[in-house]
Order: structure tokens, then sequence, then C-alpha cells
């Protein structure tokens, strides 16, 4: 039986080198290395993975009584031995952790390394206390698929750049040496695909221009210090503007004066500028643009938009409302377009000399309610979006509600009468300005075929009151399903 047992328990020993090596490569280098104590079947393996992950965070116990410089002499052996050892001439992918600004030497060195046994996919984090500059020859890398750069990172973009393979771009909260910066990197990736942005603080590059014509998936994260995540109103970021809580840095010599850097043109403005003709899907999240350019987007088929007032605050509020606008007019096409309760507050009091633009191929379409502002525009989204085939509202803000009832349209919206087939509620309240909604749109949707609302988070009780009203409304549609999941985890179907 023991004999038995051993031979089970070995088998995976038993596999042919490459598969062996294709297991082990999921793991993060420390690990990798680490299978080698397991047999003299295993001793070797490692060398020929061609994926390095090294995490100065994971190899190095923190909690350990010795000092900072120890660990990083401990870090750079380690990775020092594992690429003198490692017999892998193609690096499929290399990824580095690092938190210690005197490694930025060996930093470099690792990575020139890298670019010379072609590199496909290349991951740097670091978190410093001053930026690492990357090496002149990673400018210059042909086999480069993947690049992510995260942090603490300054990119002297140089005259000359090539990035002729690259097709995923990652670019978190790294710093630029000139404001053209971003522009020259991504002009020099002529097969780009995908492209994710994050932008953590203030810096000089007043226009971010995205002009890629390959490119067809962008993710943008503009904010300051998080706090696009908590979704300040406009007074508080006055107020904080008051407080001296967020001053733009300066990216330039160390000995140029706060006085200086304080001193921005007045006309000066963020902006935001997107050209591209085979873009498919859009993810904005900005805090920071005061101003949108958006232009060639024909093939745009999913976007979402969470955008608010800026950091450095905006006076005239017609304006700033406007710059929204401007954004919602150059996506117009989409098909799927998502809103942030945080963008269609914003967007309170825009009409007055502004109107939504028309969105003709918008085949569904998802608000976010906050404060009932989700609810209070979507009379004008319902006009603008003739073709609407599923609407999704979901309350984000439970806590208080600034919209008392909803306001029916004078006339059904098309998309109502024609087309709307599948609505779906999410944290439903019970309010009345919800249900003044909802019994608009099953009374008018005449092709409806599914109504779902979500009230799971209904309080004791309340639950069986809002139920009778929702049984009692009107439904131009016989076959609509209509579907509401309980609180007590049951699901209530009404014919």
């Amino acid at each position: 039986m023991d004999s038995t047992y051993g031979k089970s328990r070995d088998r995976i020993s038993n596999l042919p080198d490459a598969v062996l090596c294709h297991i082990i490569s999921f793991l993060p280098t420390k690990f990798a290395v680490g299978t080698s104590v397991l047999s003299k079947r295993w001793r070797y393996l490692w060398a020929s993975i061609p994926n390095l992950d090294f995490d100065d965070d994971l190899l190095l116990d923190r909690d350990k009584p010795i000092g900072d410089s120890e660990r990083s002499i401990c870090f750079k052996n380690f990775v020092d031995k594992v690429l003198l050892h490692g017999s892998i001439s193609c690096i499929r992918k290399f990824r580095l952790k690092c938190s210690d600004h005197e490694l930025d030497s060996a930093v470099n060195s690792w990575i020139c390394t890298a670019l010379e046994r072609n590199v496909q996919e290349l991951d740097l984090y670091f978190d410093t206390e001053y930026p690492i500059e990357l090496p002149p020859k990673f400018f210059f890398c042909k086999t480069l698929v993947v690049l992510k750069l995260s942090f603490s990172i300054f990119l002297d973009i140089p005259s000359s750049i090539w990035f002729p393979s690259l097709k995923v771009l990652h670019l978190r909260s790294v710093e630029f040496s000139t404001d053209d910066s971003a522009q020259k990197l991504l002009s020099s990736c002529p097969v780009l695909e995908e492209l994710v942005i994050e932008r953590w603080r203030l810096d000089e590059q007043w226009v971010f221009n995205v002009s890629a014509p390959t490119l067809k998936s962008l993710a943008i994260y503009f904010s300051v210090d998080g706090l696009a995540c908590i979704a300040e109103r406009e007074d508080e970021l006055v107020d904080e503007l008051d407080n001296e809580l967020l001053v733009a840095p300066q990216v330039g010599p160390e000995d140029e004066s706060e006085d200086e850097a304080e001193d921005e043109p007045e006309d000066q403005k963020y902006k935001l500028v997107v050209d591209a003709p085979n873009l498919e899907y859009l993810s904005i999240t900005d805090f920071v643009s005061e101003d949108y350019l958006m232009s060639n987007l024909s093939s745009l088929v999913k976007a979402y938009v969470n955008v608010g007032p800026t950091i450095r605050g905006i006076d005239d509020q017609i304006l700033y409302r406007g710059r929204i606008y401007e954004l919602l007019r150059g996506i117009s096409n989409v098909k799927h377009l998502s809103l942030s309760g945080e963008t269609l507050h914003s967007l309170s009091g825009m009409f007055c000399g502004y109107e939504l633009p028309a969105f003709h191929s918008v085949t569904r379409l998802e608000l976010e309610v906050d404060y009932g502002y989700g609810l209070e525009f979507l009379k004008e989204f319902l006009d603008t979006s003739p073709n609407l085939e599923i609407l999704i509202l979901e309350n984000v803000n439970k806590d208080e509600c600034e919209i008392e009832e909803w306001t029916l349209p004078l006339q059904v919206p098309t998309c109502v009468e024609l087309h709307l087939n599948e609505v779906e509620i999410k944290k439903f309240d019970g309010l009345d300005y919800e249900l003044g909604a909802i019994e608009f749109l099953l009374k008018n949707a005449r092709v409806l075929k599914k109504m779902s609302i979500d009230c799971r988070d209904w309080r004791d009780g309340q639950e069986f009151c809002v139920c009778e009203k929702l049984s009692g409304f009107t439904r131009a549609s016989r076959s609509c399903e209509f579907s509401v999941f309980c609180h007590c985890g049951g699901i209530r179907m009404f014919s």
C-alpha cells in the first residue's frame, strides 16, 4: 500500500520538463526557485521558466529584525543570481516590484537584461521615495507586446522612440518630463490596442492627447488623492481648495521655488483629447480635466462616464456643465452607455442653454440614481435615445433624496412605445419618485418583455405595502415578466 501511495504521490514529477516549467511559471519567482529543493528532478527546472516575477515585499519578511540596507542586499543578490543562472533566452513576462530607491542602478541593470532577452511583457511597479528613470535602451524595444508602468517612474521621452510590437500599455501615475511626453509615447506605438491611464496627481500635462488609430480599448482614471472615490460635492471641493489640500506640484528641477510652482497661467486648463477611430470600449473617471475634445469615435460600442467637479474648481457652473455636454456629444454614437450618479448630479441644471445630443445608436442605457438625479434626467435620455431596448437603474445613494416625485413626460418617448423590452432596477427603495417612473414605464412600454426589481435592502414590513402598489400598476405589455427580488431571498412574480 505504501508503494502504491508513493507512486501516486510522485506522478507530477513524471511529467515532461516543458509541462512542469509551464506549471511553475505561474508562481512568483521566489516560490518557483523554491521548488529546486523538492528533488534532483526539480533542481534546475526553475532556470527554464519564461516568466520572472520579483517582489521585494514577497521575498523579504518586513517583520524580521534586520535593517533596510540588509534587506536591499538580500533582494539584489536574489535577483542577480536568478538572472545569472536563468537559461531562457526569451523572457515572456518580467515583473518587478520594488520599494527601495537605493536599488535604482540595479533596477536599470535588471531591466536591460530583460530587454536583451527579448522580453514580451514588462511590468514595473516602483513605490520608492524618488522616481526611478528608465534606461535609454528601454525606449527602443522591438519585442515588447505588453507594458505596465506604475507609480514612482519618471519618463524622460527621447526625441526618437519606437515600440513596433506594443499592443497593451498601462500607465499608473507615472511622471513625464514634458507636456507632450504622453503623446510622443503613444505615437511610437503603431499597433497599440489597449490603453489604461491613471493619474493621481496634478502635473504639467495640461493637454492629455490620446490619438491612436489602432486603439480599441481606453480606460482613463484622472483623480487626485482618491477624491473621486468618495464623490465630493462641489462646495466641499471648493473648501478643500481654500485649505490648500490640493496644490498642483510642478515637474522640474528640485530647486524650483514654491512661488513659481503656484504661478499657473490663469487661462491654462487641463484638457483631455481623444481621437481613436477604431475605439470600441471607453471608460472615463475624471475629476481633473476641465475640457474635452472627443472626435472620430465612430466604432464605439461601450462607454462608461464618471465625471464631476474638477479638483481646481470652476467658478462658471454653466461652462462646467457644458464640458460634460461636449463629452457626451463626442460619444453620442455609442451603443451601450453607462453614466455614474456623480455625472448625473453634475448635469443638474444643465439644460438651461444646453441640450443632450441624440443617442440614435444607444440600445442599452445604465444610470446610477444618486440623490434621485438619475431619474430626474431619465425623461431626457429616453427622449434622445429613440432605439433604446434595455434600461438599467441603480440607486447608489440611499441616505437622502433631493427629488420628491417623478415628473411625467409631456409625451411618451418613441423608445418606450416601440423598442424598450427590458428594465432592471437595482437597490429599489420604494420611494414615490421611483414608483412614479415604474408606473409610467409599465403603462407605456408596449413591447416590454421583462422588468425586474431588486428590493433586497428593504426593511421588514415595507415589502408588502410596496408590492401591493406594484401589482396594481397597469401594464401595456401582456407578455411582460414582472419579478421582484425580496429581502428574504425569495422572488415575487406578478402576472
